[in-house]
């Protein structure tokens, strides 16, 4: 049971991150202000982007975890 509710946790985990990056890779543009100049623009948006991927990966690495603890 305990494994059951570790793999859910899990999931739930995945299905939230992976949409959060998938959101925050596409307005990237729009979330950053844009009074900035535009070198210090295009470096935060770069960084929002690299953030966004990395919410990807991890949501993966979680779903793959629940599978994992599914199958064992």
């Amino acid at each position: 049971m305990i494994g059951l509710l570790d793999a859910f946790t899990c999931l739930v985990v995945a299905c939230f991150l992976f949409p959060l990056g998938v959101w925050g890779r596409a307005q990237a543009h729009d979330l950053v202000v844009d009074a900035l100049p535009s070198e210090e623009r295009e470096h935060r948006i770069a960084v929002l982007r690299r953030g966004a991927l990395t919410c990807q990966v991890v949501a993966v690495v979680f779903g793959a975890g629940a599978v994992l603890l599914l199958l064992v």
